[in-house]
């Protein structure tokens, strides 16, 4: 019986010795993680706690070995990386005790190994960083010959990123993905334009505050931006915000709090001497100019107004903080927050790829009119070239009233209708294209399409969308007649054949407002709910969000017809499709509001 008690007794040591090695002074590698940008790959290890270790080099293999170290039993030994600076890591216990982390490794890197505390809910953490300094030079190179090109350059900072995954929402969207993907369609829009857009991350890694700035001075930006989405302990709070530099501390409370929050990215995504990272550099500071901060805050204002068309402002003007990513002496950089993540209808707003577009192309509106490109650039839009087929004779010219919708610009309406921006101002009398206002009505000159097809050759800035709207034609049907897999497959010199067909009625848009159901909308305007959900790519009924723009189908040649169902009255189904009880009956000859039956086919007038 006491060799049995003996027995268990060392089986249960055993046992406490595998789950907690801490308990009798060993560290435990909790995981391993890893991420991979261009010109490095960041490998990270999560320890229980503090340990000292040293670091050696030879050949292809970078050996870490760590003192006290254990290896607990779920942890994998293996992690095949396969990129371009590191191939394989490996986990071993050394016979002395301790564990080694052997990293095979590319020709020609450089290895930078440091220790980070425990800070929020990130644990103790040694990081490896494997650098590939060929590859840094090279980028680094590239930029520069950017900078030198005296062309209009904006540079795009999708916060956090890698190790860092910013704020999460209840749902588990982290805000490095929702940033990132707002990044790129920024960048897309903005090159389309005529603009060169840059990344200062194209995927999943961490890169450093002071790293960010550094890529915007070598591209020359004129402006930088941040994409962030805000966080806050109480899920109510919602709205957009823009940020820019203060050296006098924030402009108000919240502004600093989220500062505070914003500058940890260095020390929770692993930065060495994330504590510092320039912010007590007094160079640094003196060199700050007071019309730099100006101009940001005037560009803050333009995006903000703008913003405010797509989502609830959290406040009406730019707000001040000491963001350390915003320390750009002669570069106009501002912080956009483009929606509480922590709050659950702007996280599904922040989710959603229309959304994502709408913020993306209010900040690049911002862009446009803050550094606008030349007008030899615009002008092109203009031009077309003509086969010999094509009569000489003018083109007649009809006049349409257009009332200006929230959310409208110039350049759309002119796309909508066939015609040009300059036509627009011209017939109007207006001084600037963004001097339009909700309810002014526009004299719009829309010209009738050519008899016969022409070409035209793609100029820089071009998109598809646009050039069908200048030709009377949709993106649809050049897309036929030119044999296009995808709209965004056209390259300057390209020539395109425009179609000869009559033009198809242009699509109207339409902003959800409170209350507002798709049923509802779609009656409205004389359409069906299916066609709403598959021309705005919905894929339920319900996700529709205040503020949300949605394509308006052009109305049917014929009444909608409705068939009652069981439970139907001529008031619900009035309201239902956006008409009156009234109008129902005269169009249907009904003599009483309570004479329908089921299966009875109903007209639905148009309101």
């Amino acid at each position: 019986m006491k060799k049995i008690s003996h027995i268990v007794f060392l089986l249960i040591l055993l046992l406490v010795t595998v789950v907690c090695p801490e308990a009798f002074g060993s560290v435990a590698i909790l995981h391993v993680r890893h991420w991979t940008a261009p010109d490095h790959t960041r490998v990270v290890l999560d320890v229980s706690g503090e340990t000292s270790y040293t670091v050696a080099q030879e050949d292809h293999r970078i050996y870490v070995d760590m003192k006290g170290a254990v290896l607990p039993g779920g942890i994998l030994h293996t992690y095949d990386i396969d990129k371009p600076a590191v191939k394989k890591v490996i986990l071993t216990s050394l016979p002395k005790g301790g564990v080694r982390v052997e990293l095979q490794v590319a020709d020609n890197v450089e290895m930078k190994a440091f220790k980070l505390k425990r800070v929020l809910s990130k644990p103790y953490r040694i990081v490896i960083d494997i650098m590939l300094p060929d590859v840094e030079k090279k980028e680094s190179d590239e930029r520069k010959k950017v900078k030198i090109l005296e062309k209009k350059i904006v540079v795009i900072d999708p916060g956090h990123g890698g190790e860092d995954p910013g704020a999460v929402g209840r749902r588990g969207t982290l805000e490095k993905n929702v940033v990132l993907g707002i990044a790129k369609k920024l960048q897309r829009i903005l090159k389309k334009r005529g603009y060169e857009a840059f990344l200062t991350r194209k995927g999943d890694y961490f890169i450093s505050l002071k790293n960010r700035g550094k890529i915007a001075r070598e591209y020359g930006a004129d402006i930088f931006i941040s994409i962030h989405a805000d966080a806050c302990r109480s899920r109510g709070v919602r709205g957009t915000s823009v940020y820019c530099l203060s050296t006098r501390g924030a402009s108000s409370e919240a502004a600093k709090l989220l500062a505070k929050s914003e500058n940890l990215s260095d020390i929770v995504g692993g930065s060495e001497n994330g504590h510092n990272n320039g912010e007590s550099d007094p160079i640094t500071l003196n060199m700050l100019q007071t019309e730099t901060i100006n101009r940001s805050r005037a560009f803050g204002a333009i995006a903000l107004e703008k913003m405010g068309q797509v989502n609830h402002l959290k406040s009406s003007k730019v707000q001040r903080a000491p963001f350390k990513v915003l320390k750009l002496p002669d570069i106009t950089s501002v912080l956009v927050e483009t929606a509480f993540i922590t709050n659950s209808r702007e996280e599904l707003m922040l989710r959603s790829p229309p959304y994502q577009t709408d913020i993306a192309w209010a900040v690049a509106y911002a862009v446009d009119k803050f550094i606008p490109l030349p007008y030899a650039a615009d002008r092109s839009w203009c031009k077309k070239v003509s086969s010999p087929k094509v009569s000489s004779s003018p083109v007649p010219a009809t006049y349409v009233t257009y009332k200006v919708k929230r959310g409208d610009i110039l350049e759309r309406i002119a796309s909508r209708h066939g015609t040009t921006m300059k036509s627009l101002m011209r017939i109007n009398n207006l001084k600037s294209r963004n001097r339009i206002y909700v309810g002014q009505k526009l004299k719009v000159s829309s010209r009738l399409p050519a008899p016969a097809p022409s070409v035209y050759v793609v100029k820089r800035g071009d998109i598809l969308e646009r050039i069908a709207g200048r030709h009377g034609t949709t993106m649809k049907a050049l897309m036929e007649i030119n044999n296009l897999k995808s709209k965004n497959r056209i390259y300057v010199g390209q020539k395109l054949k425009l179609s000869s067909g009559p033009r198809a009625p242009a699509l109207s848009v339409y902003v959800v407002k409170r209350g507002d159901i798709l049923e509802r909308i779609a009656g409205r305007h004389g359409t069906t709910m299916k066609a709403l959900l598959k021309i705005n790519n919905l894929k339920s009924k319900n996700r529709i969000y205040v503020g949300q723009k949605l394509k308006i189908p052009p109305r049917h040649s014929a009444p909608l017809v409705y068939v009652v169902r069981r439970g139907d009255n001529l008031e619900n189904i009035a309201v239902k499709h956006g008409t009156t009880i009234r109008a129902l009956m005269k169009v249907n000859r009904i003599r009483s509001r309570n004479r329908i039956y089921v299966g009875q086919k109903l007209k639905i007038p148009y309101a």
